[in-house]
């Protein structure tokens, strides 16, 4: 056996593509509908966005608006959050007057800040182009007017600490006047001195008071520079990236289902499946260009399937030597396969000048008629069953020069008990003393143990392989047991899936001869196929 399992490769993953691309290309189109299907169903949703430029109150100490993100003395990061805030949202909701939950609200707006500007982006969606305009406005005023309240009260509060501690000199000023004018010595030089302290902290006071009132009366704490419009198109769901997102979703699960599909498929489909297995030597592959790349018929010489068999042949002949005699072919799987291999052996065969006989011992009567494409008569049964004599009941088909035939007989059934027992290898034996090779067809190894019977008189046992329809199972079991039989040479044979169709009809252009070897048995005519002849497949 032939136990190397090499691993998978690129090659075998475009093997499955080209197996299951009908899964793939169902999974991408499912993905395509799904998200058409969604297209209609999901409700459209409007984006709408107001840009408002946000300006420095021009008291960064007071108002804490340094170390801005951008340039400046406003910090953008923090004014995002605040354009989101609950305060913020709960008076563009009261604007918008439409009674809606002020978190929900908050979810619908999104603030961005362009880089190196001092500008937020605020956009809000919504389910009409209208409200999410209204939405964008909304939130844009009601963050200016908030913003305004804030920096507003933070100066109002300065100014009235800073006018109460002015009121408090200028009381104290009166009394140091007073005391200045009526006092006397030491007491009225402490007063005047005092005045004049105080009336610079005046000064001081009144130098800070001023410009904090000219900015309160001019505060601007920014401006909408572009308003919101409403906007023409949705901005959700997007048609092309939904469409592109469905396909690409639907390819991954195709491809998914394809690789799940393959797994479970029992069968073999290519070469490097058959060497993971647990299968004997591959001694002949026509699964490549050249070799039709579907149904194999009686190949002639001159063709290259005909040539890798006269290749295999050769081979046999080496391996085997001159006691090597007998080759037993049988298929892996229920089919014809294991015919036409046997045939086109016994013809590859017969060109090296040997003797050869085909015994065609597969109950199923049809694999080897339709192969050979030879009308039915007597042969192996009558043999088996009633004792006939081999050399009266073998053909010679004119297209197979070298190759005499014994047919699996008028009624192929009366010999099925027969093909395991003695009565069985000893014609073997008799047949392969008389001739120089004998190739055996028998039933393939899925549905009866003839091989396994008969791989114990045999020299050599060919396992023919049909990719796309033999299952792993069927080989590695049959070959086991085959394995087990002790005989010297086991290989397999692997060909493409055959294609089933009707026996071909006998083509009058073009008659060839079949001739009993007695004169006790009338011509009959047959037309062998050829590279591309149709055989029939029992599936």
């Amino acid at each position: 056996m032939d136990t190397a399992a090499p691993g998978p490769e690129l090659a075998d993953y475009t093997a499955l593509l080209r197996r299951r691309w009908w899964v793939v290309a169902a999974g991408t189109a499912a993905g395509v509908v799904v998200a058409t299907t969604a297209l209609f169903l999901v409700p459209r949703s409007y984006t709408a966005e107001t840009a408002v430029q946000v300006l420095p109150t021009g008291i960064a100490e007071l108002t804490g608006e340094r170390s801005g993100r951008t340039n400046g003395e406003v910090n953008l990061d923090t004014e995002a959050q605040v354009v989101r805030s609950a305060e913020v949202a709960g008076t563009a909701v009261a604007r918008l007057g439409t009674g809606e939950d002020v978190t929900e609200v908050r979810e619908r707006v999104e603030v961005t800040v362009p880089p190196n500007s001092s500008v937020l982006e605020i956009s809000y969606s919504a389910g009409s182009p209208e409200h999410a305009r209204a939405g964008s406005t909304a939130f844009a005023e009601a963050y200016l007017d908030y913003r305004a309240e804030q920096v507003g009260g933070q100066i109002e509060g300065r100014l009235e600490a800073l006018r109460a501690d002015r009121d408090e000199r200028y009381e104290e000023l009166e009394e140091l006047a007073e005391r200045a004018a009526s006092g006397t010595g030491a007491t009225r030089l402490r007063a005047e001195s005092r005045l004049t302290s105080v009336q610079d902290e005046i000064s001081e006071l009144n130098a800070r008071i001023n410009p904090l009132a000219a900015l309160a009366d001019s505060l601007d704490p920014g401006r909408i520079i572009t308003a919101a419009v409403a906007p023409e198109s949705p901005s959700s769901p997007i048609p092309h990236l939904w469409l592109g997102s469905g396909a690409l979703l639907g390819l991954v699960l195709g491809l998914a289902v394809a690789y799940l599909v393959d797994r479970g498929d029992p069968r073999l489909h290519t070469v490097r499946e058959l060497q993971r297995a647990d299968a004997p030597a591959l001694l002949l592959d026509l699964t490549g260009e050249g070799h039709g790349g579907g149904r194999i018929g009686l190949s002639s010489s001159g063709s290259r399937t005909g040539q890798a068999f006269n290749g295999l042949a050769h081979a046999l002949g080496a391996a085997l030597g001159e006691d090597g005699r007998t080759v037993v072919v049988t298929g892996a799987s229920t089919g014809h396969a294991g015919a036409t291999v046997a045939a086109n052996l016994a013809a590859a065969l017969a060109r090296t000048g040997a003797d050869v006989l085909l015994v065609c011992a597969d109950p199923d009567g049809a694999s080897a008629t339709r192969v050979l494409n030879l009308p039915a008569g007597p042969g192996l049964a009558e043999v088996l069953a009633d004792a006939a004599d081999p050399t009266t009941l073998e053909r010679r088909p004119a297209a197979l020069p070298g190759v005499r035939v014994l047919l699996p007989g008028d009624d192929p059934s009366r010999a099925a008990e027969l093909l395991q027992r003695e009565t069985m290898t000893s014609l073997v034996g008799r047949l392969r003393a008389d001739t120089r090779h004998v190739v055996i067809a028998t039933a393939p190894m899925s549905e009866r143990a003839d091989a396994a019977a008969l791989a114990c008189v045999a020299d050599a046992v060919l396992v023919v392989v049909e990719l796309g329809h033999t299952h792993v199972a069927d080989l590695t079991q049959g070959a086991r047991r085959l394995d087990g039989s002790g005989t010297g040479l086991l290989g397999t044979v692997v060909l493409p899936r055959q294609a089933v169709s009707a026996p071909a009809a006998p083509s009058p252009a073009a008659p060839a001869r079949s001739e009993p070897a007695g004169d006790d048995l009338p011509d009959a005519t047959t037309n062998v196929g050829s590279d591309d002849a149709d055989l029939a497949s029992r599936r």
